[in-house]
């Protein structure tokens, strides 16, 4: 019972992480896409 309790620990604690990283995936993903406009014209501004 022991063992099994423990490979559901790592189950659970890599499910976790898993489940995060995605999150910061989709956030990062998200920042990019949304501060695009401004990053571009910034850009623009400097190069030209």
């Amino acid at each position: 019972m022991k063992t099994q309790s423990r490979f559901m620990d790592n189950v659970k604690s890599s499910y976790l992480v898993i489940v995060i990283a995605a999150l910061g995936v989709f956030a990062f993903i998200s920042a990019v896409l949304i501060a695009w406009p401004a990053l571009a014209y910034i850009g623009s501004k400097l190069f030209n």
